[in-house]
């Protein structure tokens, strides 16, 4: 299993001068597995850059792309519009997150709400690719590909999942947009044990974080709480704070490697290997 990074910022994507390093756009991963086949962790900003990719190199599969999100806060689906592969009528996609809604008509409409006419000229049902719609109520899944998934919901306003991801003896993470409030979440501890890769949110800093309460988001020693509790092997930090330009997330990574010494900070476009 690979993980790339195509989007690393929360909240806003930023393009300025010094924020090249780890990346500008807002939350996309692309997991490859040990198939060759893929699955998208998040639609944001950097979902565009992936579809050019996927255009590019020729991929080719057409039976089914699965884009698991793991909520619909903006910074999380404003790049789904702007997905190249999307509007390729040879193809086809499962639009997932967790719910009690097996249709997944709540999800659809979010997505067709923000492709309305006053926002963009394309209608969803006009995109091209087929869709569906999946919103499960699980806690434990087995795609038919033999991936397995668990899932758990986590503070964060509005809510938000967090995904277990098991193939082939290795186990991804993946745990952005989180407030543990006083003491870490037991069950993201239970979530993350023993995982090759946790993906966490260190959108603060421990001295930030005072002043961010219900905004919905860890800092970076959090994270590495996590990590230690659980027992994980890797753990890199995401959801970057749209005012951390690089030397800023530099000292942060340096301050955290100090206590953990196999954990970094997302860069978009470094493959991480499990």
């Amino acid at each position: 299993m690979q993980a790339v990074f195509y989007g690393t910022r929360g909240s806003v994507p930023v393009c300025e001068p010094g924020f090249f390093e780890f990346g500008g756009n807002t939350t996309c991963i692309c997991i490859t597995f040990n198939s060759g086949r893929i699955a998208i962790l998040d639609a944001g900003t950097g979902i565009r850059k992936l579809g050019i990719e996927l255009i590019e190199r020729g991929h080719e599969q057409f039976d089914e792309i699965v884009i698991a999100l793991s909520h619909t806060h903006w910074d999380h689906i404003q790049g789904f519009p702007f997905f190249k592969p999307a509007y390729d009528p040879r193809r086809n996609f499962t639009m997932a997150i967790c719910g009690v809604d097996g249709a997944g008509e709540e999800l659809k409409r979010v997505l067709e709400a923000q492709m309305q006419s006053e926002f963009f000229p394309v209608p969803l049902e006009n995109i091209g690719a087929a869709f569906r719609f999946q919103q499960l109520d699980l806690t434990d899944y087995t795609h038919p590909s033999g991936v397995k998934v668990a899932a758990h919901l986590h503070n964060h306003p509005g809510g938000a999942y967090g995904y277990r991801i098991y193939e082939g003896g290795k186990t991804l993470v993946y745990c952005t947009d989180i407030e543990h409030g006083d003491t870490i979440d037991p069950d993201v501890v239970a979530l993350s044990r023993n995982a090759d890769l946790l993906i966490h949110d260190a959108q603060y800093t421990p001295e930030e974080l005072p002043d961010k309460t219900g905004w919905g988001h860890s800092s970076w020693e959090q994270a590495v709480e996590v990590a230690e509790q659980a027992g994980v092997k890797k753990l890199a930090l995401t959801h970057h704070d749209p005012e951390h330009d690089d030397p800023f997330i530099l000292k942060m990574e340096k301050a955290c490697q100090e206590r953990f010494p196999n954990a970094f900070f997302a860069r978009e476009g470094v493959p991480i290997d499990l």
